[in-house]
């Protein structure tokens, strides 16, 4: 997807949308997108669910290939915000895998860096990467959590990864399943898609939080045994989300793989 940095005014007006999911019970509390939006990526509702496995053609979404299409993601620019509540809360819980609770998937993509063949359309070589990211956001983002709706907690930014970084969705991976917090973009430089799924290690990509993490005002830890809501907020830039999944339990053998 083409990311643009114009917006439409007219547009900016659209504020605090609030949007019910009858299929699955999650909902969208509010919706501001900010200033800095991609405008054809308003329809906040489309988060709800699982997240994209096809992109609009019908292809399979990848790590070089991620989600774009207006009934997929949406677009979130400085300022603004996005605010869910979940119909089966999150819990808190020290067997959930490497210890993470959920996960929040964006549109970036690995970028591909071999030559590419103007007179086949094929990319020279099987395609691979060298651990940068496209579509990406652009800015500073800040997930916070609750259990009620009133009162919100951010997770610390020290530990709470930027919302549409690394890593990026697979569509063939499970979608509750974290990538091991363990790596970073670096350590795909050179990989080929059978590398990155290798390294996924069964996951479908997307930036992983732990409740833990969560902190008040004054930056002191606060204990939440669970949460219905997740919070985003746009510090800078712009940030397009395509869904949230609740990591899974660790079966009794994860302990022994790592």
């Amino acid at each position: 997807m083409l990311k643009t940095c114009s917006f439409l005014l007219a547009l900016a007006s659209v504020v605090c949308t609030s949007i019910a999911s009858a299929a699955s019970g999650d909902r969208v509390v509010s919706y501001d997108p900010g200033v800095g939006y991609s405008p054809n990526f308003t329809h906040p509702a489309v988060v709800l669910g699982e997240p994209s496995t096809v992109n609009p053609y019908g292809e399979a979404t990848d790590p070089f290939n991620p989600p774009y299409g207006t009934n997929q993601i949406v677009s979130i620019g400085a300022g603004g915000s996005l605010v869910i509540r979940l119909q089966k809360p999150i819990l808190n819980h020290p067997r959930n895998i490497d210890g993470l609770d959920f996960i929040i998937f964006g549109n970036s993509g690995f970028i591909i860096t071999n030559d590419f063949d103007l007179t086949t359309y094929e990319w020279v070589g099987a395609p691979a990467t060298d651990g940068s990211l496209f579509a990406e956001s652009t800015g500073e983002t800040r997930v916070s959590v609750s259990f009620n709706g009133k009162h919100f907690y951010a997770l610390n930014p020290a530990l709470a990864p930027n919302v549409d970084g690394f890593p990026p969705t697979d569509g063939t991976g499970d979608f509750h399943v974290p990538v091991d917090p363990k790596l970073a973009a670096e350590n795909f430089a050179g990989a080929t898609l059978d590398d990155i799924r290798g390294l996924y290690d069964g996951s479908a990509g997307g930036a992983s939080y732990d409740i833990s993490w969560a902190v008040d005002a004054k930056g002191r830890r606060v204990w939440l045994p669970m949460v219905r809501f997740i919070r985003i907020d746009v510090i800078s830039g712009k940030t397009e989300v395509d869904g949230f999944s609740a990591v899974a339990r660790a079966p009794h053998w994860w302990k022994n793989k790592k």
